[in-house]
């Protein structure tokens, strides 16, 4: 689950696609990287947060009215790696995107077959070579853009969500046929000048002063010519499977992603649970701060207990889940999140949190709680049991480290060391969202082929060592 984000049209290009990172950099945190253009590609890019990547002398030698920018999640691919990456053939093509390729081995070695040697294990890398050699088989049109984008289409299985410059051509965004991952289209004018933006979340864009549009349909592309001439195909769709992960964890909370309010799911969240835990007893309600705040707020409401913050969060270190390794995100865990004494002492808590992955970290809070004089730790999740690997774009590759994986509540309740573990229910979820979504990791019913999945997975731990 990266950020990424594409704009045309803006005169302060390079200093937008900056701001707009930092609105998305909850969305990746071990690397950021710029590209812009004018006559010639300028590229930043560094491992680290935005603004340890890019200073503000930088900034000016981006130049250009067109550019894309990435902050990074690595999920597959060495760290080194950064995006956006540049193709000079043909035209020269700078790309980023969000999501994993599945089948990317199969297709980099039928690369390979064809004399195409990709220089890092980056599933972009593999989609902008897919896409280059479909584009250089056509004379330049907005046709041949969106026909090579059918050809990236027929050979890839996984999410992607895609913005690219295409230098002195103009700027493209296409979302992979099912949607799974988010990407939004907005415009403004300035002295009367019309803009596009592309972004993972339509909160980078309101806070760049685009009006949002709409998000991209599944399997649709946008390119912008250099005439700031907007065209639209919806180039091959299936049936729309948003992750739900985006709701429950990822996105923030002021976004909307599919037109549904992130903030408004979450409360929904909380009504779900609420329903489940009628007949508990308890003191009061605490998140695990940040991304269950909401949930919590309106369970503690619904259940008529007091809503108190057990634990607070530095706000200088990062979040955990989206942390390269285990080891660092277990540590992080323990380094920012701090007791508040007088709440946890001696009371019965329902503690609320988005998810439970490997329950690694669950173990940790409960543990702290308790030992900070905690009489009784209910464990409440806002989202149903996590089963099945993820292979498109959350960092649980393998069912074996998932803690919900051939366990019953009891069993996780004695590894967790809670006193009571409640998960919210498939059907809850559902209602919160609204929408049909990718349910994958719950059910293990997956949206696109998965044949190449055993590959995939041994790449991912291969990554993390």
């Amino acid at each position: 689950m990266c950020g990424i984000i594409g704009i045309i049209g803006s005169q302060d290009t390079s200093d937008e696609i900056y701001w707009g990172m930092k609105t998305l950099q909850h969305r990746g945190q071990d690397a950021a990287g710029m590209i812009t253009y004018s006559d010639k590609f300028h590229a930043k890019r560094g491992l680290g947060l935005v603004e340890e990547v890019f200073k503000e002398e930088k900034l000016s030698n981006l130049k250009g009215t067109i550019g894309v920018g990435h902050t990074r999640y690595p999920t597959v691919g060495a760290g080194t790696f950064v995006q956006p990456f540049i193709s000079t053939y043909p035209y020269g093509i700078a790309m980023a995107h969000n999501g994993n390729v599945v089948n990317f081995d199969q297709l980099q070695s039928n690369l390979k077959e064809r004399m195409r040697y990709l220089t890092s294990d980056c599933d972009l890398e593999l989609i902008l070579n897919l896409f280059s050699d479909e584009l250089g088989g056509h004379r330049f049109s907005k046709e041949a853009v969106f026909d090579s984008i059918q050809g990236v289409f027929e050979q890839v299985d996984g999410a992607y969500s895609v913005v690219a410059v295409i230098a002195d051509k103009g700027l493209l965004a296409f979302k992979d046929p099912r949607g799974i991952k988010p990407l939004i289209f907005g415009e403004k004018y300035v002295n009367g000048k019309k803009g596009f933006a592309f972004a993972s979340e339509d909160i980078a864009l309101n806070s760049l002063g685009y009006g949002v549009s709409r998000d991209l349909k599944p399997g649709e592309a946008i390119f912008v010519d250099t005439e700031l001439n907007a065209h639209f195909r919806v180039i091959q769709s299936h049936a729309p499977a948003p992750c739900m992960f985006e709701w429950v964890y990822f996105a923030r909370a002021e976004s909307r992603i599919n037109g549904r309010s992130v903030y408004d799911v979450r409360q929904n969240l909380g009504r779900g649970l609420a329903k489940k835990l009628k007949g508990i007893r308890a003191d009061l309600v605490s998140p695990v701060p940040d991304t269950s705040i909401t949930a919590s707020i309106i369970l503690a409401e619904e259940l008529g207990l007091p809503y108190r913050e057990a634990l607070i969060k530095d706000r200088y270190v990062g979040r955990s889940f989206i942390m390269g390794s285990p080891e660092k995100r277990e540590n992080a865990v323990l380094r920012k999140l701090n007791p508040i004494y007088s709440e946890i002492r001696g009371k019965d808590l329902i503690l609320v949190d988005d998810s439970i992955v490997r329950g690694t970290t669950s173990r940790k809070i409960v543990k702290m709680l308790k030992d900070k004089g905690a009489r009784k730790v209910h464990l409440v999740s806002t989202c149903p049991p996590l089963k099945y690997p993820c292979y498109y774009g959350i960092d649980f590759p393998l069912q074996s480290e998932l803690i919900s994986t051939n366990r019953g509540n009891e069993q996780i309740r004695q590894e967790i060391g809670a006193d009571s573990v409640t998960y919210q229910d498939i059907s809850s979820l559902e209602e919160a969202i609204g929408l049909g979504v990718c349910k994958a990791c719950l059910t293990g019913e997956y949206p696109t082929p998965i044949q190449e999945s055993k590959t995939f997975a041994e790449r991912r731990i291969k990554d993390r060592k």
